[in-house]
């Protein structure tokens, strides 16, 4: 076989990885998505026999298919050890083969398909949970392996429901854009012009087509995507007091976020699962850089208790938070976590924050509504994860770090540890 460089972006080398059972890799437009896992399938199957099932939603003929593509860069690379046919690819030294089928059609003959070492599936926003029930057991080889590269549609694609917002610890989600093909010089300035000019005079469809956002935004969303996006491209001096802001979780699939904020410019972040109160204590210490001059605001539900106890003898001045706790303005909102969310939609026009797909869905997805008694009450977190969304937990810690602590109820809370610390004094 002959040797030919091909260069791939660093950012897609889990396409050459064995550890993941599901990839999935969305994005915008000019992501270099199809083109780059095309390359990766051709030189995977250059170097040991390989069955790839080249699958999509609706295919009426093999024009629909990703058969061109493939068969163009086999050209293009000059892989004479490819037999490009009318039905299928062949490569004649490793045996491996490429197969091409719309699976709505052809259920029947996708269950019967045996041997599937990796199942790309194109255009994987069109397909349906029905779709996806059929193919996840028809791959069933030992090893095998599935790709779905897609653009979002709506707000819960059944690809992006069924795989990114609860993924299991055996897939692998990429999110990438035209920053990638931009980063190593290959984004013309045809394209660059026409994203440019989306994104001024246009930015609803900058974010879908360019940023790989759904197209539609609920009509009670709290927050705007275009305004969530503005504040992520936007650069501020950071001109205040450190302010922390940390939401909780334990031992599940939620995650315990850090959030750290310099008047309204996010400073940085942090992630964790699973880990229990002390580690969580002894993380917070070190992503505050042991500074005890900080505020600090923990979500003190449930285990957050534990974590503002500990960090109140480690010396650090907390702010217990409770989302269900008296507002500052008891005549507009039920709860403090809505008045939150609404101040935020005060502060988001100067704040800075980090651009983070994740992080766009959860604050521009969260709606609200007018209670019985005229107040303005955000939708629970259950309720949110009832619509079919992930635990929103970046979008708590950024709300705990942006909003208003109520004063009395804090006051109160210290008052009381106060008066138990002089009691147990021996």
């Amino acid at each position: 076989m002959n040797k030919v460089k091909i260069d791939i972006p660093i950012e897609y080398k889990p396409l050459f990885e064995s550890w993941w059972r599901n990839l999935c890799i969305h994005g915008g437009r000019y992501s270099l998505k199809s083109h780059t896992t095309a390359r990766a399938l051709l030189l995977r199957a250059r170097a040991e026999k390989k069955r790839v099932f080249c699958g999509r939603e609706f295919q009426n003929s093999l024009a629909d298919s990703s058969h061109q593509l493939l068969a163009d860069l086999v050209k293009l690379y000059d892989f004479t050890d490819y037999q490009v046919t009318k039905e299928g690819i062949f490569n004649t030294v490793t045996g491996s083969d490429f197969i091409f089928k719309g699976i709505r059609h052809n259920m029947q003959s996708v269950k019967s398909i045996e041997g599937i070492d990796i199942a790309w599936i194109e255009e994987a926003q069109t397909i349906s949970h029905e779709s996806i029930d059929v193919l996840t057991p028809t791959v069933r080889k030992s090893g095998s392996q599935m790709i779905w590269t897609f653009n979002r549609l709506t707000e819960l694609d059944p690809v992006y429901e069924k795989f990114c917002l609860n993924p299991r610890d055996d897939t692998c989600i990429l999110n990438l854009n035209y920053d990638v093909a931009e980063k190593y010089g290959w984004l013309p300035k045809e394209i660059k012009k026409e994203i440019e000019y989306d994104k001024e005079y246009n930015p609803e469809l900058y974010t879908h087509k360019w940023l790989g956002q759904p197209m539609s935004q609920a009509e009670l969303a709290i927050l705007g995507r275009v305004n969530v996006l503005a504040a992520m491209q936007r650069e501020i001096e950071g001109d205040g007091r450190l302010i922390v802001g940390a939401d909780i979780a334990r031992m599940g699939d939620d995650r315990t976020v850090f959030w750290m904020r310099k008047g309204l410019k996010t400073i940085k972040t942090q992630v964790h699962k699973k880990l229990r109160t002390t580690q969580v204590c002894d993380q917070l210490e070190q992503f505050m850089d042991f500074n005890k001059e900080t505020e600090l605001r923990i979500d003190d539900t449930g285990v957050g208790g534990g974590v503002t106890d500990e960090m109140m003898k480690r010396g650090y001045q907390v702010l217990a938070i409770n989302f269900g706790g008296e507002p500052n303005d008891k005549d507009k909102y039920p709860n403090w976590i809505s008045e939150a969310w609404f101040h935020m939609v005060e502060v988001l026009p100067e704040a800075q924050l980090p651009y983070d797909a994740d992080l766009l869905m959860e604050l521009s997805n969260r709606q609200w509504k007018m209670d019985n008694k005229g107040k303005r009450r955000v939708e629970g977190k259950d309720d949110y994860k009832k619509r079919g969304f992930r635990s929103p937990d970046l979008a708590d810690a950024c709300i705990i770090c942006y909003g208003e602590p109520h004063t009395p109820g804090i006051l109160d809370y210290y008052k009381g540890l106060a008066d138990n610390a002089t009691v147990n004094q021996p």
